[in-house]
């Protein structure tokens, strides 16, 4: 443990916040706390799924698509894209499943896979 972890471990300790008595022990306790709310690969995992859902054009897209399936061209129309842009945004919705495709002839359309992702986005009000 670095001196300055222990330092503040030290105050924090001695302070009324904290109720342990051994710096060891306790670092040792807090360590794993973090182990015990998952791997790494686990919140890798959500850190690529928040990515994908921090663009408000991706946004954009779940919301309609959780209204109608869609191919590529109508999300160009719809939101003003050129073919590679929406194509961009459609294959990073993909390939963290949160939209799904499917052929139809020469068609691919694109759909919400994920509803909770819909659920999710409209849980959070935003305050002006």
């Amino acid at each position: 443990m670095s001196k300055i972890i222990e330092a503040r471990l030290k105050r924090l300790i001695s302070s009324e916040i904290c109720e342990a008595d051994n710096i060891e022990e306790y670092a040792s306790e807090l360590k794993n706390l973090a182990l015990s709310v998952g791997e790494e690969d686990y919140f890798k995992a959500k850190e690529r799924f928040f990515k994908a859902l921090s663009d408000s054009t991706r946004l954009r897209i779940v919301k309609m698509l959780a209204k109608k399936e869609m191919c590529v061209c109508e999300v160009m129309v719809a939101l003003s894209l050129t073919q590679t842009n929406a194509s961009h945004h459609l294959n990073i919705l993909e390939r963290e499943r949160i939209i799904k495709k499917r052929r139809k002839g020469k068609w691919v359309l694109y759909r919400l896979n994920m509803p909770e992702t819909l659920e999710l986005i409209d849980s959070f009000s935003v305050q002006k």
